[in-house]
Parts: C-alpha cells; structure tokens; sequence
C-alpha cells in the first residue's frame, strides 16, 4: 500500500470512524459497528468492503454475522497512522462512537451476541 492509496482510503470520514473504532474496542460485528455509528448497515457494509478490499480490516464469519478486526499483518507505518487517528481532532468523535456502543452493550446483548452466545 502507499501513501496515496491510505489516505484515499482515509479521506472518507465513516472509513475513519470504522477504522478508529476497530482500534479503541479490538474486534465488532457489523450489528455493533452500525449501532456504534448510528448509520444503515448498507453505508456501513459499503465501507467495510472498502476497508477489506485494502486489506486494512480483516474478517471472521459466525454464523450469519461477520466479525471485523484491524488486519493484523498492517506495515507498521499504516498502522501508526491509523492509531494516530485517534489523537487528531476528530478523536473525539470515534470516542462518542465508543461511549455510545458501550452505552448500548449495558442495555443488552447485541443481536449477534444474543443469537451466538460466546
């Protein structure tokens, strides 16, 4: 990957947030990456695929649901970019996304949590 290719990826403010949320909380399906960004799942699956396309995210399937996690073979330099995403200004923003899937995790088990007890 260069240069180029990374910050084209990053020029899309959702990719960012999925990015940075999959950073700060590790692994999340996409029922809890939708819930986290209070957006579709169609607008977030279509940049999932992106992600997954520069294989900057990897996958996991359980059952029906797919499981996202940042690609852990990343050049070192990606992945000090994308960690440093969240101590730019727009940090604030993945830690409400944050704050508001931890606040729905309180509530109850995500879908796909509740249909596949781990």
């Amino acid at each position: 990957m260069t240069e180029d290719d990374l910050f084209s990826v990053l020029s899309h403010a959702i990719r960012r947030r999925l990015l940075m949320l999959l950073e700060v909380c590790g692994e999340l399906c996409v029922c809890d990456l939708t819930a986290a960004l209070d957006l579709p799942q169609t607008v977030v699956s279509r940049q999932l695929a992106v992600l997954r396309a520069r294989e900057l995210v990897a996958t996991r399937k359980r059952g029906t649901w797919v499981y996202y996690r940042r690609h852990p073979d990343l050049a070192p330099w990606v992945a000090a970019v994308i960690t440093a995403l969240g101590k730019a200004p727009g940090g604030a923003v993945c830690a409400d996304d944050a704050r508001r899937l931890q606040a729905l995790r309180q509530v109850g088990p995500a879908r796909c949590d509740a249909r596949y007890p781990q």
